[in-house]
């Protein structure tokens, strides 16, 4: 209705010396049109993280997983803890800053983000450990993500942090680790939750 609106509006026509599109009972019709259909969320059922993360901790210990769940267990981790949103999860690089005074890992982008722009570049992320449960810390499924993937790395010349878990182990685009991240969910009977 909106649209039939500025319809209206463009084509100047006027009605009682108003233009059509801003006429006092076209705005009330309107208003009732709004009051009786509200918009609505697009996501109706929104599951607790909770359940996510009792899964990752099945997961467990990172040492004994195979590189898919390895690798999927990765993708979930960095989804919840960056706020730089899903998208920027395929820009990550190997170029990692591991700081182990503060168990910290900074890792930086190959390239620029969906967010970035002339006046606002984001080029890093922090990974903080997450000592009270080590089955969550990222940084340790970090470590264990780059020494396990090391030797594929060799003949590979991407510089991103996801290489696909199967030959040739080449870089993943970013529908392939949301696909990852759904697989997550699924297995931890989740359908939709709000990173």
């Amino acid at each position: 209705m909106n649209t039939e609106r500025s319809a209206l509006s463009s084509i100047n026509l006027k009605i009682d010396n108003y233009p059509a599109g801003s006429h006092p009972s076209l705005v009330r019709c309107l208003k009732g049109v709004y009051n009786l259909r509200p918009p609505m969320s697009i996501y109706q059922n929104i599951s607790d993280v909770n359940d996510v993360l009792c899964y990752l901790k099945k997961l467990s210990p990172v040492k004994l997983l195979t590189l898919k769940d390895l690798t999927l267990k990765l993708a979930m981790l960095i989804a919840l803890v960056n706020t730089c949103g899903q998208s920027s999860n395929s820009a990550v690089s190997i170029h990692c800053w591991f700081s182990e005074v503060k168990f910290q890992v900074c890792c930086f982008f190959d390239g620029l983000l969906k967010q970035s722009g002339p006046s606002f570049t984001v080029t890093f992320i922090e990974l903080d450990a997450y000592p009270p449960d080590r089955r969550l810390c990222v940084y340790t499924v970090l470590k264990e993500y780059l020494s396990r993937t090391k030797p594929v790395r060799k003949n590979s010349q991407s510089k991103r942090l996801f290489l696909s878990y199967v030959r040739p182990y080449s870089s993943v685009s970013r529908d392939t680790i949301s696909r990852w991240i759904r697989t997550v969910m699924a297995r931890a009977g989740v359908d939709t939750f709000l990173l």
